[in-house]
């Protein structure tokens, strides 16, 4: 009777760590994959953000004053419905027409690129920006800009969330 109580005792014990090992080697496998997803996002985002700064900045930034509502429409699928807004409201209220009255043409090249910060879902890019301003005058003004530029992930798209002039 000893020897079967022993037995049964030794396989409760058995059955509970074999369970305790299964879910810790799980939690482990859950771990890794997710850092591994996590490692992933940031490298795409390191990868594809440079260049996509490189190109859409310009687009954000350089207008006709003939076609600058045109120019800016354009832009604006490129930003995330909050800060969309909040450009929208910025460009109507002060760019479009200070660029009309003036007769402002600005030309925008982008010069340097950096990733600041990445993760899977959210980035900072440094853009560093040269832009020719020429209005009525038709004398340029030549003005170089570091922009903090912060793209957020809306889908499988990365979309710009901010702009900060450092």
């Amino acid at each position: 009777m000893g020897r079967l109580r022993w037995r049964r005792w030794l396989l409760i014990v058995a059955g509970y760590l074999v369970a305790v090992a299964f879910v810790g080697l799980s939690a482990v496998a859950g771990w890794m994959y997710w850092d591994r997803v996590q490692t992933r996002g940031e490298q795409e985002a390191r990868a594809v953000l440079p260049a996509k700064a490189a190109k859409e900045i310009p687009e954000v930034f350089a207008y006709d004053y003939q076609t600058v509502e045109r120019s800016l429409s354009a832009a604006y699928p490129l930003l995330t419905p909050d800060y969309r807004a909040e450009f929208q409201k910025s460009a109507n209220n002060q760019i479009i027409p200070e660029a009309k009255k003036r007769e402002v043409v600005v030309q925008a090249n982008v010069v340097g690129v950096g990733v600041m910060s990445a993760k899977r879902e959210s980035a900072s890019v440094m853009v560093f920006m040269n832009r020719t301003v020429t209005d009525k005058s038709r004398q340029p003004l030549y003005d170089g800009s570091r922009l903090r530029v912060d793209f957020k992930k809306v889908g499988k798209q990365w979309l710009i969330a901010y702009i900060t002039p450092i």
